[in-house]
Order: structure tokens, then sequence, then C-alpha cells
């Protein structure tokens, strides 16, 4: 070999080991010893407003476990981060929680490093090794695979800002639950999110992005993250005394990303119920229905195959560690799906 030819390979070598040295191994986090009720935030959570460069995404219930410090409040968070806040802040199911965390990080995060934004990019989450899936670890606010369109309170991409709460939306949110809420002793009448008040709103907002988002992408993994937005509302929101979504618990965690006073978790661990519509795509301004499954297994072909870079299975060290072992726990919720290896396209 000519002497200059072995000096570049050498030094492509030295160049690759220095730039991408180490990386970390994510491990399964303990279950919680306690799955009762509590009260939340305790004492050691206090509510600090997120400074200028604290990262905070379109997920209030990420953002406000970041503003009560339950997730590091920088807005940059490890899978075991993750896993642990939503299982202590709002009592989430531990398989439902780890496979949840598992895609956001395989979806938008840095498999390498164990790092994910629950906003939008960071210099603080370098991209893969070899920019594998582009140059930019881009985070969860960032919209396709994880973020996606018929949000409750946020517009969709091709129609407006995708990230932060919409008033406007928000207060149809509030005048559902006006015309189709349960009333209270403690909060008054009409005041109590009800299944039938979240139902009519979320099906409103679905029939606003098909007739006004001409870009507008609602296939079924996307249908059930947005579905399952209406329902972890319901389900995870409500005060864990006596079950009551009131508006002024939505206005605390929507509006102001905080817990209210006196909110305590759920009494057990809980999982995603869905909501009824339909998922699909418009195209050319016409929405198209997606056929419906013959099994299962479709939410797990869309989000755990379909979402996640294909790219990523072909990796070595702690990379190909981690990827395996994220991609082993998303389709531990799915079982008895035949696991799937994911054939997502990279850079998106």
């Amino acid at each position: 070999m000519a002497p200059h030819r072995f000096t570049f390979l050498l030094l492509c070598f030295v160049v690759s080991v220095i730039a991408f040295p180490g990386g970390k191994l994510i491990h399964a986090p303990p279950k919680q010893a306690f799955t009762g009720i509590k009260q939340i935030p305790d004492k050691k959570h206090p509510y600090k407003a997120p400074g200028p460069n604290d990262l905070r995404g379109p997920c209030p219930g990420l953002n406000t476990l970041a503003n009560h410090g339950y997730l590091p409040r920088n807005g940059i968070a490890t899978f075991e981060d993750i896993v642990n806040a939503v299982g202590e802040g709002f009592n989430m199911e531990y398989t439902l929680a780890s496979a949840l965390a598992a895609f956001g990080m395989l979806a938008r995060g840095n498999a390498f490093t164990d790092q994910v934004s629950i906003g939008g990019p960071t210099d603080k989450i370098p991209p893969y090794p070899g920019n594998v899936d582009g140059n930019v670890t881009k985070g969860l606010a960032t919209h396709g695979r994880f973020e996606g369109d018929v949000s409750m309170t946020r517009r969709d991409a091709a129609v407006g800002d995708n990230v932060h709460l919409d008033p406007a939306l928000f207060q149809q949110f509030l005048d559902n639950v006006a015309l189709y809420g349960n009333d209270s002793d403690v909060t008054g009448p009409k005041s109590v999110v009800s299944y039938k008040a979240m139902q009519e709103f979320k099906y409103q907002r679905y029939l606003d992005s098909v007739a006004n988002d001409s870009a507008l992408v609602y296939h079924f993994g996307r249908f059930v993250l947005s579905y399952g937005e209406a329902s972890f509302t319901l389900n995870f929101f409500a005060n864990g005394t006596d079950g009551v979504l009131s508006t002024n618990t939505l206005k605390s965690i929507f509006q102001n990303q905080t817990f209210p006073p006196n909110w305590h978790r759920r009494g057990n661990p809980g999982d995603i119920n869905l909501i009824d519509a339909v998922p699909g795509v418009n195209v050319n301004g016409t929405f198209v229905p997606d056929p419906p499954p013959s099994n299962g297994c479709a939410l797990y072909q869309d989000l755990g195959v379909n979402n996640i870079p294909a790219v990523l299975v072909n990796t070595t060290g702690i990379l190909k560690k981690n990827v395996d072992f994220l991609l082993n726990t998303i389709h531990t919720l799915f079982v008895p799906c035949e696991f799937t290896l994911p054939v997502g396209e990279a850079g998106v």
C-alpha cells in the first residue's frame, strides 16, 4: 500500500474515533414500587417557569413534567427519564410508558447518546454517528414520525403553528365542555370534561383538518396517537381523588403547563383507550381513507416499523445494542404481533 494512502486511511480512522466517542448504554429503569394515588407535585418538584434556553414542545404533559423537574428542566431527557417521569407524575402503565419513550427516542432522538429533546433541535444533542439520520437531531416537536396533524390545541404543520397552544382552538375545547360537559358541586355547571365533550371536540378537529389541510397525513399510527392525545387527557389529567377532569385543570396544564393545586395522580397505572374516527390522507385536496386494518398489528406496523429509520438497524456497538433494546421495547406493547424491523426513511 502506498504510504500516502495508508496515512489517509489512518487519518480517517482517527477522525472517526474522535468524532464519535463513547455512547451511553440504555437500560430499562426499575418499575415504581408504589403505583397508587399520590399528590403531585411533591415538595421536591416545585413549579419553575422555563428559561429562555429550556426546550419545550407540543405535549403539555411533558412540558408540565419538565416545569416541575420530573423531567430535566432543560427539556433534554433520556429514555429512563421519560419512563420514570410519566410513571411518577401521571401513573402511566410501565409497558406503555416504555414503548412510547422508546418510539420517541428512535423517531426523534439520539439513541447513541440516549438523548431526546421534548421540543425542537438543539446543539446539546449531536446527530447520529455518520449523520445516518441527517445532520441534526430534530426533537419531538419536529413534524412527522412522532408529532403530527389533527392535534387538539395546535394547528396542523401545513396550516400554522404545530408546536404551541392555539388560543382559539383551546377556546373551542372549552366551548364544547360548556355544551356537553358535566356539572360539579365544586367547580360549577358544565365545568367537567365528559367523554361526549371530548368526542365532539376531537371529531370537529378531525373534520377541520380534512377540510382545510391539503397536506394532511393521518395514517393509522398518527390517527392512534392523535386520538391517544384525547384519551391521555381524559385518563391522566383527571384528578385521582375523584376522577374528574375540570376546566380549571385543563387551563392549568394546557395553558400554564403546571399541575393545579391539590391535584393527585390516578390511583392505578393507566393505559389508553381510543375514540373512533377514520385514518387516511388528503390527496390533491380529497381525503382518502386508509383500508380497514386486517388485524390488531396495524398500529405496530405504522409506528414501530414505518416511522423509524431503517438505517438504524445497520449499526454496530453501543448504538446497535440501544436500537435493538428500544425496538424490542416497542414490540413488547404489541405482542403477539410479529417482530418486524423498521423500514422508515432517514433524514426526514
